[in-house]
């Protein structure tokens, strides 16, 4: 389809900083891209699953036989980041004098090693008030040599200036952003996630498709992350079911985290809306998986979102290999609701918030759309969204 006559902000700026190499293997070239980064001792910041499956030691393996000195592994780290866990990895980056870091994980744990890294970076040594801040900018500094493998392919946290972290006591999701804190380098080395099970490949794949979906459609969106999320949405539908089916499939898991990156830099700019802002909070206060926490509520989201700003649901539509031409734009919106729906189930994702111990209940509902109102994606929503349109959507996807 055409390039549609749509609006967006007289003015923008578009935000990347990473360096980005893709290949299968390229783990192997770990000691030579640190050297050139300034990096001598290296923490490896990872969690118990990535060590249980091996695929710590596949880039371990490699530090070992450069001239890259491996000081420590920190596999303390788990769902979420935590500001605990940050502070003890701040200890232990400084406990064993490095001077680098490489970060081998999905999201808390590339969220987590990037809040290390501000803390290491800036002489910090309690993560709270940071967090508390929630825009790191004043006084920001350059941080020391960071290197990340991204071992899911769903959040784009290697190419995103912010992480979000879990505040246990409030039980709530804080989304905290410093200039510097995304790796140096992020390298994409497809063959660390072939051991990446069905489900969770499944719901870190829709977690991509949530950033490329409302990065397309929030409020933010622009020209440059427009080309970015809708070619992830292309990739994401090609691969995904692929990837879910063949695990081993190199070119489908490479496809996926691909995907993922371009969506990330993508979402980073454009920024995203009500599927986060509800998403967010259902971790923060049930402990659901981010991404599928995610996965439960596009679709919900996307429907109360078509008549907002049909046109670009219309582009999202096109993306995802739906014939659009001549389409109604609002029709062409509800196809590419269906089609999220007919993707979650090709890749077997049934659950509902019901099924996942969510009360249905609207009183019961009621601090869940709270903490969701205050999240700071919920502006960036395309349709004006009030507390009593959450709860409503929150019941919708008891179903």
């Amino acid at each position: 389809m055409k390039y549609p006559d749509i609006s967006f902000e007289p003015f923008f700026a578009f935000v990347h900083r990473p360096r980005i190499m893709y290949s299968p293997g390229l783990r192997a070239e770990i000691g030579y891209e640190m050297g050139q980064l300034g990096g001598t001792k290296a923490v490896i910041f990872t969690d118990q699953g990535i060590v249980k499956a091996g695929v710590c030691d596949m880039v371990a393996d490699e530090v070992k036989k450069s001239d890259l000195k491996l000081v420590g592994i920190f596999d303390s780290i788990v769902q979420d980041a935590r500001i605990d866990i940050i502070n003890k990895g701040t200890k232990f980056y400084r406990d064993n004098g490095a001077d680098c870091m490489i970060v081998i994980g999905g999201g808390s744990v590339m969220d987590t090693a990037k809040a290390v890294n501000i803390m290491v970076g800036q002489g910090y040594d309690d993560f709270k008030p940071l967090a508390e801040q929630a825009a790191l900018y004043e006084d920001a500094k350059r941080l020391p040599p960071h290197i990340a493998f991204p071992t899911t392919a769903g959040t784009g946290s290697e190419v995103t200036f912010a992480m979000v972290v879990l505040d246990t006591a409030a039980h709530a999701k804080l989304s905290v952003a410093h200039p510097y804190c995304t790796c140096d380098l992020a390298m994409l080395d497809p063959e660390l996630m072939v051991k990446l099970p069905p489900k969770i490949t499944a719901f870190t794949g829709m977690d991509a498709l949530t950033h490329a979906v409302e990065g397309v459609t929030a409020t933010g969106a622009e020209p440059i992350s427009d080309a970015l999320n809708l070619h992830a949405i292309r990739m994401i539908f090609k691969f995904l079911p692929l990837a879910v089916k063949e695990p081993d499939n190199v070119d489908a898991r490479g496809g996926m985290l691909l995907a993922s990156c371009i969506a990330g830099m993508g979402f980073g700019n454009s920024m995203t809306g009500a599927v986060h802002a509800t998403a967010h909070a259902l971790g923060g206060v049930y402990g659901i998986p981010h991404g599928l926490a995610n996965a439960i509520m596009l679709p919900i989201v996307m429907d109360y979102n078509v008549q907002a700003v049909p046109e670009r649901f219309k582009m999202a539509a096109d993306a995802m290999g739906i014939n659009v031409e001549g389409m109604d734009a609002i029709e062409a919106g509800e196809k590419a609701v269906q089609a999220v729906i007919d993707l979650k189930k090709e890749v077997g994702l049934t659950d509902t918030l019901k099924s996942l111990g969510v009360p249905d209940d609207r009183e019961k509902l009621q601090p869940l759309a709270e903490t969701a109102m205050g999240d700071s994606q919920i502006s960036y929503n395309p349709n004006p969204i009030e507390e009593s349109d959450i709860l409503d959507l929150y019941l919708k996807a008891m179903k």
